[in-house]
């Protein structure tokens, strides 16, 4: 490396170094820190006053409770934790004088608690003296005047409770003190010489407490407020705005040797880049070479055309794509591009619209003819190049042959539109949906559905006079009628099982009115076993069998997929079926009743039921004349 390159080296990094030094003094101050530091001072100011009347209002009894006080210690020891950790912009001087501060307002602090806690313990014991003593008085009084006949006793316990009442708003009467000390004298005589029996002395021990605990309770909160507190903390507020004065002047000079320190920055890169251009600029002709080679050689068809529609350049891989012998041949053919190269009309347009509104577009696929005439898709980006005014000068962007991927996507697209079908025909289609979302257990419980199972009877023996393609026609002929039925009503068929169909309504979607729905499935069924018997001229019959409850469902298997019902509500649709009589509809008696209204019924009586025992049943015969009028009404608009 030669020299000159080692010193410009160790110049820049120097100007960097000096750069950031600089940089990082003059962001010194962390203003946010400041204003946190700031609110705790603050805070600790607005406690000490808050501690001061509560401790005033607790000795003048208008605190009831002591948590305010309690919080208010607490959240000041938390504020003198935070000040410890004084903002790193106030120097080390600083420090120290904060900590001595803060450390004895910490002392001060410890106490003041200890006095609060000693005012708290006297004065809860003289809150509940004046609290209780009334009390006692009352009852002594009741004694007094109602049992004793006392009434001079009555005159002395209401004169000490009013005497004692005056002392805790006026503790210094000395007067009041000796007055009422000569009353519990005096009482202590009678207790002892006149009514031995009457507890005199329990309200002679509330009195001599309020005597005892008043002057102690005044004297703490006199010392309480007298303690120093808010000056202490205000000497911490000002020794902290002193010292952070310092730091925001010193922050302020190395702010002003940035500025400078960037200016001479500015001009030395300034400098450097005027001379980097000059060799660059000889190094330019070389590049545009170079990239002329690449464009050729591209796999992409790159052009660039005019406003106007025309190609003004383009590679030879374009031109291979539409047929082309060469870029100049392209550019001297095609001189609408519009008309000439694209089959859809307007195609052209509708690009050079996007990109009026976007400047640049991706993947626009379109369909393009070659020099001799065939068909290839191609995909097209693109975008507007503009000058500094922001008028367009010319389109530019590649090409990509995209026919073969366009034939596999199609074909793929077609494969996945028929496993689409052939699973929809398999299970339910938000089952599906969940199943395509990897859901490797599917499994729900539902309330309430209502599930139908119906068998074609006599079907089996015709198996026996037909041909097994004339077996197989003749029941799809039958269930596909039942499908038609069950879109028709938003139920859902589960299965068929030879000749049996089952079907059921309120899953996997819930619906309101499901067992209606079965309902009407169930009576058209008959209607059209009984019209196929006529246009076939045999003689089938069908017989089924409802019931509403809970069930669980979902899908098993893991090749062959297949969604299924369980459970008692499943298992008593079928014996209602079995256990049926041909062309009839037989129901259980929580259908009956949900149907009752709507629907005529038939009671059928008690039968056995295999598993169940005895039941009461009914046969659905058809829906009520009104409400039958109501639904032909509504299927007509």
């Amino acid at each position: 490396m030669k020299f000159s390159a080692v010193r410009n080296i160790m110049i820049a990094t120097g100007g960097v170094f000096v750069f950031v030094f600089l940089f990082i003094k003059a962001l010194g101050i962390n203003l946010d820190q400041h204003a946190y530091y700031i609110s705790n001072l603050r805070q600790i100011n607005k406690l000490n006053s808050q501690i001061n009347e509560d401790v005033l209002q607790a000795s003048e009894g208008q605190l009831s409770e002591y948590d305010s006080l309690l919080r208010a210690l607490q959240d000041l020891q938390q504020l003198q934790s935070n000040l410890k950790e004084i903002p790193y912009f106030i120097n080390r001087r600083g420090h120290e004088e904060i900590a001595q501060n803060l450390q004895a307002y910490i002392k001060l602090s410890q106490a003041r608690e200890k006095l609060i806690r000693e005012f708290k313990s006297h004065n809860k014991i003289l809150k509940k003296s004046l609290n209780d003593f009334p009390i006692t008085v009352s009852d002594l009084l009741v004694t007094a005047s109602t049992e004793l006949g006392d009434y001079e006793l009555v005159l002395e316990l209401n004169d000490l409770l009013k005497n004692v009442l005056k002392y805790n708003q006026s503790p210094k009467n000395q007067y009041l003190t000796h007055r009422i000390n000569q009353q519990i004298e005096k009482l202590r005589q009678r207790q002892a010489q006149v009514y031995p029996e009457v507890d005199l002395e329990r309200a002679i021990a509330y009195a001599e407490i309020v005597l005892q605990n008043k002057p102690l309770v005044d004297d703490l909160a006199k010392q309480i407020a007298e303690l120093p507190a808010s000056q202490r903390s205000e000497k911490i507020s000002q020794t902290y705005n002193v010292f952070y004065q310092q730091a925001l002047e010193k922050s302020k000079f190395y702010r002003f040797l940035l500025y400078l320190c960037t200016l001479i920055l500015v001009i030395s890169f300034s400098i450097y880049i005027i001379i980097k251009l000059k060799k660059s600029a000889a190094l330019i002709q070389q590049v545009e070479e170079k990239y002329r080679r690449i464009v050729d050689n591209s796999v992409e068809g790159i052009f660039q055309t005019t406003p106007s529609g025309r190609y003004m350049s383009a590679n030879i891989t374009l031109a291979n794509i539409y047929g082309y012998a060469s870029p100049a041949e392209l550019c001297a053919s095609l001189t609408n591009i519009d008309r000439q190269l694209y089959v859809q009309p307007k195609r052209h347009s509708e690009l050079i619209e996007l990109l009026e509104k976007h400047d640049s577009v991706s993947d626009f696929e379109s369909q393009v003819y070659r020099k001799d005439g065939s068909r290839l898709w191609i995909a097209q980006k693109a975008r507007a190049v503009r000058d500094r005014h922001g008028d367009l000068i010319y389109y530019e962007g590649t090409v990509e042959d995209i026919t073969v991927r366009k034939a596999w996507l199609e074909a793929l697209h077609s494969e996945q539109e028929q496993s689409e079908r052939l699973l929809l025909n398999i299970l339910p289609k938000p089952i599906a949906q969940r199943l395509k979302q990897s859901e490797k257990t599917i499994a729900d419980s539902f309330e309430e559905v209502t599930v139908l199972f119906a068998d074609i009877v006599g079907f089996t023996e015709l198996a026996t006079y037909f041909s097994a393609t004339q077996v197989v026609d003749l029941l799809n002929q039958i269930f596909s009628a039942f499908d038609e039925l069950s879109e028709r009503y938003g139920l859902e068929k589960i299965k068929t099982i030879g000749d049996a169909y089952m079907v059921v309504g309120g899953l996997p979607t819930p619906q309101e009115n499901h067992t209606e729905a079965i309902a009407k499935m169930a009576l058209d069924m008959q209607e059209i076993v009984a019209q196929f018997n006529i246009e076939n001229n045999l003689s089938l019959s069908i017989r089924m069998g409802i019931n509403i409850g809970p069930v669980v469902a979902g899908v098993i298997g893991i090749k062959k997929f297949s969604y299924d019902l369980w459970g008692d509500t499943v298992n008593m649709a079928s014996r209602m079926e079995s256990h049926g009589v041909a062309n009839r509809i037989q129901v259980t008696e929580k259908t009956y009743k949900r149907l009752k209204d709507r629907y005529l019924f038939e009671e059928r009586g008690v039968i056995q039921v295999k598993g169940k025992g005895r039941m009461t049943t009914y046969f659905l015969k058809g829906k009520k004349q009104n409400d039958q009028k109501d639904d032909q009404r509504k299927e007509a608009v």
